[in-house]
């Protein structure tokens, strides 16, 4: 992708199936690199969670004002997952581009496809829990899910990570058992395909 003023500004992608620490991942980039990088807030129709900051976590909407912004093509991508909507306005794009910074997006599988289809180069990268049962232990200790929606996302965390491990689908796998050797691994990424 390209600026007005002719310099590159890149797209990155993270994806990985919920609770494997993607949250975490970029508010550390954004943390160790805050000139580098600006993150793309997505809008969801879920609850907001007790701990989460509307406007820094997500912007939380309505499923009716959710439907109108997909109706007058706001979107760049969006996606249901475990009964929501969530997607990324093209504002919070183009609000990178003019500060000449990364624009660093958390999107799911069917975001990562849209984005390779719509955008020039996108570096996707895949990140992923030591195993399964960190997994799982994250997802329980949040204690703000029913048993029946934490069985769910673990049934779409088993596809996820098969979909993610398969072969040319994203430029990086990361296994976030780190943070700090996570946040190492993804700038070698970005730096690399830059």
């Amino acid at each position: 992708m390209n600026t007005d003023s002719g310099k590159k500004t890149r797209l990155v992608v993270i994806c990985g199936p919920s609770g494997c620490g993607k949250s975490t991942v970029i508010h550390a980039l954004l943390n160790r690199y805050p000139q580098t990088f600006y993150y793309c807030v997505s809008h969801t129709t879920r609850p907001r969670r007790p701990d989460e900051v509307h406007g820094r976590d997500y912007h939380f909407i309505s499923p009716e004002e959710f439907d109108k912004a997909v109706k007058s093509g706001h979107f760049i991508e969006y996606a249901t997952f475990s009964g929501y909507y969530y997607g990324t306005q093209k504002s919070e794009l183009e609000t990178a581009f003019k500060q000449n910074r990364i624009c660093l997006m958390d999107v799911d599988i069917q975001g990562v496809e849209k984005l390779q289809k719509t955008t020039r180069d996108p570096i996707c990268i895949f990140i992923r829990p030591r195993n399964f049962a960190t997994l799982e232990k994250r997802l329980r200790s949040r204690s703000t899910e029913t048993e029946d929606r934490i069985l769910q996302r673990l049934a779409v965390a088993h596809q996820e990570m098969q979909y993610g491990i398969s072969d040319g689908k994203f430029d990086a796998i990361v296994v976030n058992d780190d943070l700090d050797k996570t946040v190492d691994e993804i700038m070698k990424v970005v730096q690399e395909v830059s």
